[in-house]
């Protein structure tokens, strides 16, 4: 009997690069000529809107400003990105909701201001992203109340939610420290939690806010409403 050996190799399959899962996101926009520079592979860091750090020119986010972008921002491919820590599509046409950005857990800062997204936002639409610093929803058409799970983001530090048509209560949020913070020109209504009772009254313009004093030489409830203006 004639015995046969044959080496066999078994060559492991390999995900898509960076510069391929980004031509895989670019396919997702409309409106996406500003792109047009996204093609040599070998210059990942040269394309448009490409954020790398540069002593070793590692890829790590995104900030498509005014390019008038719109169409789907296609999360499940974002996610196949390991080293994207910031997302910004600042004064583009995207709309409709607010994608799943949960899944990105670890970005860092999340910049969605002065586009035509609108809807609530779910409670848990930020659940899960402890590494969060920085949020800008400006000047969208969100609605409903502020999420639950952005409130109680551990490292918040940058928040603008300001022009856009959140109502409700603000709620008590667990970072207490910010360097920018604004929440003006919404449809708020309530207190104001004494953990942000610090801030610029500035940051609460256009809202309904509701003073409870108590006075204990007639022990009467006197209730105040003020509404803030912008100036």
């Amino acid at each position: 009997m004639l015995l046969v050996l044959a080496n066999i190799c078994f060559v492991p399959l390999l995900g898509d690069t960076n510069a391929q899962i980004l031509m895989r996101f670019k396919a997702s926009l409309s409106n996406n000529n500003a792109l047009n520079n996204w093609v040599n592979e070998s210059s990942l860091c040269s394309w448009r809107g490409l954020l790398c750090n540069h002593t070793d020119q590692t890829f790590y986010g995104l900030r498509l400003h005014n390019m008038s972008l719109g169409g789907k921002i296609d999360v499940d491919t974002l996610l196949e990105l390991p080293t994207l820590t910031s997302f910004s599509v600042m004064n583009n046409t995207f709309e409709g909701p607010m994608p799943e950005f949960k899944k990105l857990v670890r970005l860092r800062a999340l910049f969605l201001s002065n586009n035509k997204f609108s809807g609530d936002i779910p409670d848990d639409a930020f659940e899960g992203m402890t590494k969060l610093k920085r949020v800008f929803l400006a000047e969208n058409g969100f609605t409903g109340h502020i999420p639950k799970s952005l409130a109680n983001l551990p490292r918040l530090w940058d928040l603008d939610l300001r022009g856009n048509s959140f109502g409700g209560n603000i709620p008590e949020f667990r970072q207490k420290v910010f360097r920018n913070f604004n929440l003006s020109n919404n449809q708020l209504e309530g207190p104001i939690p004494k953990g942000l009772s610090n801030k610029d009254p500035s940051s609460f313009a256009g809202m309904l806010i509701v003073i409870f004093c108590f006075s204990p030489t007639d022990l009467v409830f006197n209730l105040f409403v003020v509404y803030l203006l912008q100036i």
